[in-house]
C-alpha cells in the first residue's frame, strides 16, 4: 500500500507536529518518559485535544485531495520505559488503534495511511549515546515486533541521530512483513548527526539489509541544508521531510522554552524547492510546525496524481 502510494503522487503529505503543539498548552502536562502517549487513555479533555490536531490535518489533506502519512503516537515507546512508567503493556497497540480510530471517525477524500513509529534509544540529538547496531536490534526489536503485530500500515523509525543505531532498527523492522521507513536527524551541514554524509548512510542501509526500507526521510532539520549540501540527483532514496519551523541547527533549538520558528510562507518556499529540486514527494513539519504550514506545502490548485520516480523504490 506505501509503496503503491509513493509510486502514484508526486506530492503527499505527512503530519505535522503533534507532541510539541501539546507541550505548549498550559492545561496539558505530558508524561516525562512518554510525552503525549498516555493522553490515548484519558483525561478526556486532553485526549481529544490531541485527536483534534490529527483532525486538523486530516481535514485539510482532504480538502487538497492529497493522500496523508500520520504516525501513531508510540516514538520511544520501548518496553524498559513502559515498565518503568507502570502504563499497560498493551500501550504500543492501543496507541495504534486509537489512531486508526481518529481516521475512521473523520473520513478523507483523499488515501490516508496510519504509520507505527519508533525512535532512538536515548538522546536523538546526541549520536555519541546512540547503541552499535547490533546492541540497537536487540534493543527495539520487542517494540518492532509489537507494532509489527498491529494493523498499522507502515513502520517508521524516526529522529535517528547515528547510522549503527538506524541499522539495527533497520534490520528489526526488515524481519517483519510490514513496509517500513527510516528517517535520520540531520544537522546544518546535511549529515546525519553522526557525521555521515545522508547519500552515504542511506546507501549503507540498503546494502546492508535483507529487505531495504521504501525509502529514507530527514526529520528536526530544515530542507535548505540539503538544498545546500547535495547536488540534484545525490539524495534519489530520499523519499521525504518532516522539517522544523527554524532554520537555526537543530542542536542549538534542543530545549528551546519558546517555539522557534522561521517566516511560514519561507520555510514552505524552501519546502517545495527540496521538492522540486530533489524530487522527495513527502512533505511534513516537525518541532514548530502547526496547521499553518501544512496549508502552505498545498498549491491553489494542481493535478491530484501523475507518476513519479520509476525506480521501484520509490
Amino acid at each position: 500500500m506505501l509503496s503503491e502510494l509513493l509510486s502514484r503522487y508526486p506530492k503527499i503529505l505527512a503530519e505535522c507536529a503533534i507532541a510539541e503543539r501539546l507541550r505548549r498548552y498550559p492545561d496539558i502536562t505530558l508524561h516525562p518518559t512518554l510525552y503525549n502517549t498516555p493522553l490515548i487513555y484519558g483525561p478526556e479533555d486532553s485526549r481529544e485535544r490531541m485527536s483534534s490536531l490529527y483532525r486538523e490535518y486530516l481535514q485539510a489533506a482532504s480538502r487538497a485531495k492529497l493522500p496523508l502519512l500520520l504516525t501513531a503516537p508510540t516514538w520511544r515507546l520501548d518496553f524498559t520505559r513502559i515498565a518503568a512508567a507502570g502504563v499497560p503493556p498493551s500501550i504500543n497497540a492501543d496507541a495504534v488503534a486509537y489512531l486508526l480510530g481518529v481516521r475512521a471517525k473523520n473520513r478523507s477524500d483523499s488515501e490516508v495511511l496510519v504509520g507505527a513509529l519508533t525512535g532512538p534509544k536515548n538522546d536523538c540529538y546526541l549520536p555519541e549515546l546512540a547503541p552499535g547496531a547490533d546492541a540497537a536490534e536487540s534493543f527495539h526489536t520487542r517494540q518492532v515486533e509489537a507494532l509489527a503485530d498491529t494493523p498499522a500500515d507502515f513502520l517508521l523509525a524516526q529522529t535517528l541521530p547515528s547510522v549503527p543505531e538506524a541499522l539495527g532498527i533497520a534490520r528489526a523492522m526488515a524481519a517483519t512483513d510490514k513496509p517500513y521507513l527510516i528517517s535520520f536527524c540531520t544537522g546544518s551541514d546535511g549529515k546525519v548527526l553522526d557525521g555521515t554524509p545522508l547519500d552515504e548512510a542511506m546507501d549503507l542501509l540498503d546494502q546492508h539489509l535483507s529487505r531495504a526500507p521504501e525509502g529514507y526521510f530527514v526529520n528536526c532539520t530544515h530542507p535548505r541544508f540539503l538544498i545546500e549540501n547535495y547536488r540534484p540527483g545525490a539524495l534519489s532514496r530520499l523519499i521525504g521531510i518532516q522539517a522544523n519551523a527554524s532554520s537555526k541547527d537543530v542542536t542549538k533549538l534542543d530545549g528551546c522554552a519558546a517555539t522557534e520558528a522561521d517566516p511560514v510562507g519561507e520555510w514552505a518556499r524552501s519546502m517545495l524547492d527540496l521538492h522540486a529540486i530533489h524530487q522527495v514527494p513527502v512533505l511534513g513539519g516537525c518541532c514548530g510546525t502547526t496547521l499553518e504550514h501544512m496549508q502552505h506545502l498545498i498549491p491553489p490548485s494542481s493535478p491530484p496524481h501523475s507518476p513519479r520516480r520509476s525506480d521501484g523504490r520509490g
